[in-house]
């Protein structure tokens, strides 16, 4: 008996390392934009520089923030430009890294990554010492796929290209001579460009071709300044195509100055010939599914959750913040000028006020600069060791990226400005538009969606109604619902929106049906309810964390687990299943004590030689 409860013993203690195995194995979070099956190669800080550097091909890599709407609505595009261009890995790969990942702040910190999306080229046999070159411009596919082949271009240029990258540039003063020298093959192409020889086309055939080299024999560009070579094979329009044989053969044909025609032509001259050689693929397009509004979405209530005012703060100044790598100037001012309306005006617990009053008077101390990193260390001192992990109630999408932090830090600074106006009702002397002004400064330079920084800049400065024209506190609470409005039009049905929570006219007609009469809005009744729903008196708390110091346990990693409004640390769960351990080893010695007990009180049975008990 006492072995088969050991033998269960040993099971339970299989269960507690499973246990323990299961939660390590949960990441802290999944890139929910792209897959492991696009052909992206996506990185984090344990594995990025060992992935780029010292490799002989080029990258082009996308620095992202998972919840950033302007990513998500870049996402598909970036899939599909991944696929365009996916034959071109000997040259240069897509990459990408998330820096909304908290263990990917010091990477994007040291590679200076200040909005998103950011998209840089780093060079073959990159090294430590070196940040990128950032890519501006459209953001269109083509564009950036032509973007990609001037940067190989310029590596040419400057003398980086590894030698076994193929030559895009036209030929100069080579010979057709100089060229059976240079390559081994018994076959080369010439692409005979007209005088605009800007397009792209040519260029891209080269590389579309290069991916089966040696199966394809190499491409050069010819441009209409080579009056030599285009009478030596009697081309007469341009652009032409003309196949070289190593024997003085050549063919001559009329082609479109096209990247698709150009593959069907290699297709026709190489692919029905060598067994060996793999089709081009035609460009593979991602068509991103238009986004659907759920008419089904059930009506909900309007309530303001101090977990998710909390849970915007610890993103913001715990990695939005953090991540700069300097923050001096105009920066300093502005992050200085947010914390002291926080101080004064947000209606948080004590322990959050406390911090936020801590940071305050820390950051005093730096009158001109502060780098991330340190400016990092004075908010996790700030903390005093208080639980950062606050999952979004209020907030919560449907999905991971959906809502969540853009949500919170909206919330946030609508309670401060119903906090500023219940303050300062009828006082003259103060700022109208202090809390707008704090806010503005916040997502100038610090909110990491370039693309909605932006646009919320442009409005807080339109002529028509800037925020230096809001005259009292009572304005400025209708001018922020105002723009957020605004903001909601513009994003209607776009790819960040949530389809559980579509973008609506707020207040929604079923919270306030006396806000929007016959379709015109009543300010007076909007400022009403937005006061009321607002005010510190009716912030819920809900799903708060408890916990006021971290727990610690064997990994440096708490990896909270939501379930409902509740929030569990790798740490609880462990803890719970050693409970478990420990009370099933006594209950089971426990057990074996009374058995042993039990056999040893049982009286001895006597037969006599009858058989008949004595």
């Amino acid at each position: 008996m006492c072995e088969q409860l050991m033998k269960l013993l040993f099971l339970t203690m299989g269960f507690q390392f499973s246990i323990n195995l299961l939660v390590d194995a949960i990441p802290l979070s999944n890139s929910v934009l792209y897959k492991d099956s696009d052909p992206i190669v996506q990185m984090n800080v344990a594995d990025f520089k060992s992935t780029i550097m010292a490799t002989s091909n080029a990258w082009l890599i996308e620095f992202y923030s998972s919840w950033c709407g302007h990513c998500i609505d870049f996402a598909p595009a970036f899939i599909q430009l991944a696929n365009d261009v996916k034959g071109w890995e000997k040259v240069i790969k897509v990459g990408a890294v998330d820096c909304a990942k908290d263990e990917n702040i010091p990477l994007c910190r040291d590679f200076e990554i200040m909005g998103y999306p950011t998209i840089k080229f780093f060079p073959a046999f990159t090294d430590a010492t070196q940040l990128g070159v950032a890519r501006t411009g459209s953001k269109k596919v083509d564009s950036i796929r032509f973007s990609m082949i001037d940067y190989i271009e310029q590596q040419f240029v400057e003398k980086k290209a590894p030698p076994h990258w193929p030559l895009l540039g036209p030929l100069q003063n080579e010979t057709i001579d100089d060229l059976w020298s240079h390559y081994n093959n018994n076959e080369i192409i010439l692409l005979f460009e007209a005088v605009d020889n800007s397009k792209y086309w040519s260029r891209e055939a080269i590389m579309d071709a290069h991916q089966y080299a040696p199966h394809y024999p190499p491409i050069r560009r010819v441009n209409a300044m080579r009056q030599d070579l285009i009478t030596k094979y009697n081309v007469r329009s341009l652009p032409a195509f003309v196949f070289l044989e190593r024997t003085g053969k050549s063919e001559v044909y009329q082609v479109q100055p096209d990247r698709e025609y150009m593959k069907k032509i290699m297709r026709k001259f190489f692919d029905s010939e060598n067994e060996a050689a793999v089709v081009i693929p035609k460009s593979t397009h991602t068509t991103r599914e238009p986004h659907v509004v759920h008419e089904d979405v059930k009506p909900a209530k309007d309530v303001v959750y101090m977990a998710d005012l909390e849970g915007a703060l610890l993103y913001a100044f715990g990695h939005e913040v953090s991540i700069h790598k300097l923050i001096a100037g105009k920066e300093l001012t502005a992050l200085k000028k947010l914390i002291d309306v926080l101080d004064r005006y947000f209606p948080g617990r004590t322990g959050m006020k406390e911090t936020i009053h801590t940071l305050r008077r820390n950051l005093e101390n730096y009158k001109k600069q502060i780098g991330g990193e340190e400016f990092a260390e004075l908010w996790r001192n700030a903390l005093n060791g208080r639980e950062t992990n606050q999952e979004w109630v209020g907030c919560r999408g449907s999905r991971p990226n959906f809502r969540g932090y853009p949500c919170g830090l909206w919330t946030t600074f609508h309670t401060l400005t119903v906090s500023y106006a219940l303050k300062h009702p009828d006082d003259s002397e103060v700022d109208p538009a202090l809390v707008l002004q704090a806010m503005k400064g916040f997502i100038k330079y610090f909110f990491g969606c370039a693309h909605c920084s932006n646009h919320f800049i442009d409005m807080a400065e339109d002529e028509l109604n800037p925020i230096e024209s809001v005259k009292s506190p009572r304005q400025a609470v209708l001018w922020l619902w105002a723009a957020h409005n605004k903001v909601n039009r513009r994003i209607a049905s776009d790819a960040s929106e949530d389809p559980k929570a579509p973008k609506i006219q707020f207040p929604a007609s079923h919270n306030c049906p006396e806000c929007r009469v016959d379709g015109v809005e009543r300010e007076e009744a909007v400022y009403d309810y937005l006061v009321k729903l607002y005010s510190s008196e009716h912030i819920n708390s809900t799903g708060l964390l408890v916990q006021t110091f971290p727990a610690r346990s064997g990994s440096s990693r708490i990896q909270s687990l939501p379930l409902g409004t509740l929030s569990f640390t790798s740490y609880d769960i462990s803890l719970c299943a050693a409970i478990y351990l420990v009370s099933s080893l006594i209950l089971m010695l426990v057990l074996c004590r009374i058995l042993v007990k039990r056999r040893r009180f049982v009286r001895k049975q006597v037969y006599d030689v009858c058989g008949k008990l004595m």
